[in-house]
């Protein structure tokens, strides 16, 4: 018996197939860029909401309102995402190929009325921040989904409500307001219809359809007090479009959630279509005593506390300009909108988005991102996922798109403004509900030829990419 090698012949030898190798700091960056991004995120939310320590409680004292923390934060935002995309240049570039025509006719829109401006400085200044703002929330949401963007909002919004009511409880001279809206809580946000408004949207991120567990987690009574406290800081900061947007909202997650049931796409479509149109018609019918109702309750009258004057003072002015308009974020600045509206009383702001958009970028841009949205929230509706998990988070995410539109109605600074809810509204929008992978890179793989010669072989992408 030999105990000698064994040998094969030539044509049985073949290389083991090319393995990527792992990078030896692959966790490390992943880990770097994921606190990256969630700090990027925070931070865009932290700033468009303006929550800060000493905001005067009567603006018609004259007090003055340091601008420095707000900029620091915003301007801290473009090394941020500078850095991610030298860390990721490829996802980076990859998510903005997909990009819509109708935002695309929106941004030339913007650059366009630049030249036409009352105010050019203010114009550019506008357009850097809403870019900035908006960029940060996308990009998460981009790399890591829809269900950990979420996440991520309600965990700001369990912050947001803590953080208001121990603010107001603590410094009550600041946190409540005074003058001609005295009574009403503002907490750290520097308007009380600002405060309600972002508190409606963090109790509709936060609420459930479902049934609490009956296993008590410190994780989950944390959220329920949290919803608990949005609630009363929407009560106590006497905003009628807070409370008309929770209903609103509510009905919409509920009234998904029944469709469900409903697994074809296109009937979905219909169904979603004569909806519209039967609540449309219902609902203006039925708008004006709703109206009336709500408004008497926190004292109000129906013309929605003068805003009705201010709108007709404004709305011949579109038809000056209907096309470019004013220039971005022109009518976003008090001493010009004091300038064009003259009241009884000072005037800072439009109180209408929408409005507001019309005269800054003009009616096309205007028609163009209502477009987008309508489109958005359509095929949102009629989209159909095997995961309930999913139609969950896209029947919230539709609910948050309608409450911000319907919050635009009376208030400004809503949609395409460096304020308010510009982050949460571009977070939701998309319709990719897995992270953005960016094409893979060709590369070369030796293999084994039938005659056992090596071979260069490049592989086929996956189908989809």
């Amino acid at each position: 018996m030999s105990f000698g090698p064994t040998y094969v012949r030539d044509g049985d030898i073949g290389l083991r197939p090319s393995v990527r190798a792992r990078p030896r700091h692959g966790i490390r960056k992943e880990t770097l860029v994921r606190l990256l991004l969630t700090g990027i995120f925070y931070l865009a939310l932290l700033r468009a909401t303006g929550m800060w320590y000493g905001y005067p409680s009567n603006f018609d004292d004259g007090a003055s309102v340091d601008p420095l923390p707000q900029k620091l934060m915003l301007y801290s935002l473009i090394p941020l995402i500078g850095f991610y995309g030298i860390l990721e240049p490829n996802r980076f570039l990859a998510f903005f190929r997909g990009i819509s025509p109708l935002v695309g006719i929106v941004i030339f829109s913007i650059v366009v009325s630049f030249f036409g401006s009352l105010d050019f400085g203010a114009s550019v200044r506008g357009a850097a921040a809403v870019g900035l703002l908006a960029l940060g929330p996308l990009l998460f949401r981009l790399r890591y989904g829809n269900e950990e963007t979420l996440r991520l909002l309600a965990n700001f919004a369990i912050f947001s409500a803590f953080a208001n009511v121990l603010y107001t409880a603590a410094f009550p001279r600041f946190g409540i307001m005074g003058g001609s809206l005295a009574g009403a809580v503002k907490g750290l946000f520097y308007h009380k219809n600002t405060m309600g408004q972002f508190s409606a949207i963090c109790f509709i991120v936060l609420i459930s359809h479902r049934l609490p567990s009956p296993r008590l987690r410190y994780s989950g009574l944390l959220k329920t007090i949290a919803i608990m406290l949005t609630l009363v800081l929407i009560v106590v900061s006497l905003s009628s479009t807070a409370v008309v947007m929770v209903a609103i909202g509510l009905a919409t997650i509920f009234g998904l959630k029944m469709m469900e049931n409903i697994r074809h796409s296109m009937a979905r479509a219909f169904i979603v279509l004569f909806l519209c149109l039967l609540i449309g018609f219902a609902g203006s019918i039925a708008y004006l005593g709703v109206a009336q109702a709500v408004a008497e309750a926190f004292g109000k009258d129906l013309t929605l506390s003068g805003r009705s004057d201010i709108w007709e003072q404004v709305i011949p002015l579109i038809y000056d300009r209907p096309i470019f308009g004013y220039g971005f974020a022109t009518f976003r600045q008090a001493d010009i909108v004091e300038e064009y509206v003259r009241l009884g009383h000072t005037v800072r702001s439009l109180h209408n988005t929408y409005l507001e958009i019309c005269l800054n970028i003009g009616i096309p841009g205007f028609l163009c991102w209502i477009g987008f949205l309508l489109t958005r929230i359509f095929k949102k509706i009629a989209a159909v996922y095997r995961s309930h998990q999913l139609q969950a988070v896209q029947a919230k995410e539709v609910a948050l798109i309608l409450l911000v539109m319907i919050g635009a109605m009376t208030e400004a600074g809503m949609m395409l403004a460096p304020i308010g809810l510009w982050p949460v509204l571009v977070s939701v929008l998309p319709m990719r509900t897995e992270p953005v992978v960016p094409p893979p890179r060709r590369r070369r793989s030796l293999s084994t030829g039938p005659a056992g010669r090596r071979s260069l072989r490049y592989p086929q992408p996956a189908s989809g990419e």
